[in-house]
């Protein structure tokens, strides 16, 4: 099975409900990848997790108030990563939750 490296950033609002769901989505995300930093994710993903993925995001999100933005990379983006104090994206066995 081939698996693509997918960078998911996201941004929600600073209130009540948007901090739940903040929670909700970090936990999800944490199934799938690691966590690099405050509001980004690494997932190496399946075509078939990466779809599961974006079912789960499209129910857990509110459009008109949070972003989140997935880049999809293939190996040779991983290779060329530069990274300071950190170690570069390794593939790990996603977690599915």
């Amino acid at each position: 099975m081939t698996t693509l490296f997918y960078l998911i950033i996201y941004d929600l609002p600073d209130h009540k409900a948007a901090n739940k769901r903040r929670t909700r989505l970090h936990k999800m995300l944490s199934g799938y990848g690691k966590w690099t930093q405050y509001s980004v994710f690494e997932c190496f993903l399946t075509a078939v997790q990466f779809a599961k993925l974006q079912a789960q995001l499209e129910k857990l999100i509110k459009p008109s108030e949070d972003s989140i933005r997935i880049y999809v990379l293939d190996a040779g983006a991983i290779k060329r990563t530069v990274t300071y104090g950190s170690e570069k994206p390794r593939q790990i066995e996603a977690i599915i939750l």
